[in-house]
């Protein structure tokens, strides 16, 4: 079901006090000093708005896209204001094959490529590719292969420039899986100089993915993945706590230079932030 800004809008002149409520009593949970970036904005989300970001993000350059177990969600950039949420977004067909679950979120061309899975067996990963206007079910999906998706398809990654679309597996992720962006069949994979862990989202930018990780300690590093060679590099550490889980990540370009906006999931599980860095 998709509800409108303007219904959108009715709900929050009942909830904001709520949210900001909970925002106040929890805490966002993502409080921490970078090393090698700095914040530059910081935004808390609770209560309905909260509950459709728990997983991915990406952008279009004027609007973000959210998206959480099985549902999406549409902010203003300018504000952070959620104008469009559709719930139950999970296709029957997919539905039927045992899907359950939406993860991170990845924008061209006028439509959102999510990935989709049937956790906790995961027999069956999708790239499902959603109407970004109205965040409606296109029509279209795409298998992944199992064998290289052992652990499900947490997340994706259009390169328009190498016009291809990146995935790897959830934990020690070894190598970089690349599919043509036309249809996704198999383009091949990229070996990693070295492993990579609890892999939540990722984007491209000038020729690096950088990756958000939700590593079990106080660090949650961005990683740099060069798309050529395979090589990967801390970008920066992001110093927010092992109690906080890290999820995806997009990039919006702001004066020339990339700006690195993060989701985080508090403690509690009530509050999302959404956090922009710059590298220094």
């Amino acid at each position: 079901m998709i509800i409108s800004q303007s219904i959108l809008s009715f709900i929050k002149s009942i909830t904001a006090i709520i949210s900001a409520l909970i925002i106040m009593v929890s805490g966002s949970g993502a409080a921490g000093t970078p090393v090698g970036a700095e914040i530059i904005a910081q935004t808390s989300y609770a209560f309905i708005d909260a509950d459709t970001m728990k997983q991915g993000v990406t952008n279009d350059g004027t609007y973000y896209y959210f998206s959480s177990k099985d549902s999406l969600g549409k902010a203003e950039i300018a504000n952070g204001q959620m104008i469009t949420i559709s719930t139950d977004a999970i296709p029957d067909e997919l539905k039927d094959k045992g899907c359950n679950h939406i993860g991170g979120l990845s924008y061209y061309n006028g439509y959102i490529y999510a990935a989709v899975e049937d956790g906790p067996n995961y027999l069956n990963s999708f790239i499902v590719l959603y109407k970004a206007y109205n965040l409606e079910y296109s029509g279209f999906y795409y298998e992944v292969p199992h064998e290289l998706h052992l652990e499900g398809v947490p997340w994706c990654a259009v390169d328009v420039e190498n016009d291809c679309i990146y995935t790897a597996e959830w934990s020690n992720a070894t190598v970089l899986n690349i599919f043509n962006l036309k249809d996704l069949s198999l383009k091949g994979t990229l070996p990693l100089s070295e492993p990579i862990d609890r892999i939540q989202g990722a984007e491209v930018y000038n020729g690096k993915l950088y990756l958000s990780c939700d590593e079990q300690n106080d660090q949650k590093r961005i990683l740099s993945l060069d798309v050529a060679t395979g090589k990967v590099e801390t970008a920066f550490i992001r110093n927010i706590g092992n109690t906080v889980e890290a999820e995806d990540i997009t990039i919006t370009v702001e004066n020339g230079k990339p700006v690195f906006h993060v989701i985080d999931i508090a403690e509690n599980r009530n509050v999302v932030t959404l956090t922009s860095y710059s590298m220094t």
